[in-house]
């Protein structure tokens, strides 16, 4: 086994005292922190600063679906009983662990991807015609993407707190 020797590990500052804030998790859409998720050619996310709070990343649904050698897809392509369900069954155990969480005290506060067809919160991609196409059109809509409809409903349906936005709007 190769030794890693290369990487150091920063000090990250504790935060204050519990008590004089409610403490927050954030649980954020897997590309905001590896942009090597994301679909080839897509323009990248605008970074998040992430120091010093307690972040949660979630899964990305159409990299463990399709694949890294995806092409581009929107909501209406996604928005398939087996993709739903797939979005659902990765999401159980995060869903159990916010629900810990949320009964604790804990803030949930959830982050999407704008635009994304997956993880978006208020605006999704919609279109892209079925079949042989040259060029890939879709267009952009308010509404969130299948994935975070997903989330939405579990944490809702288990009487969860929390609040949901796109990140970089």
């Amino acid at each position: 086994m190769q030794k890693l020797e290369n990487y150091e590990c920063s000090h990250v500052s504790e935060k204050p005292s519990a008590g004089s804030e409610t403490e927050e998790v954030l649980v954020i859409g897997h590309c905001l922190l590896n942009p090597l998720a994301r679909v080839k050619g897509v323009k990248p996310v605008q970074p998040i600063d992430t120091r010093g709070a307690n972040v949660i990343q979630l899964p990305c649904p159409e990299a463990m679906f399709f694949g890294m050698k995806r092409r581009e897809i929107t909501k209406d392509q996604l928005d398939h009983p087996a993709y739903r369900r797939f979005c659902r069954e990765i999401f159980t155990h995060f869903a159990d662990l916010l629900e810990d969480l949320a009964v604790g005290g804990i803030k949930i506060k959830i982050l999407g991807v704008l635009k994304s067809p997956s993880c978006g919160v208020e605006i999704t991609s919609v279109g892209g015609e079925p079949g042989k196409v040259k060029e890939f059109h879709h267009k952009h809509a308010p509404g969130p993407g299948v994935f975070m409809e997903e989330i939405i409903k579990e944490l809702e349906k288990r009487n969860v707190k929390f609040e949901i936005e796109d990140s970089g709007k």
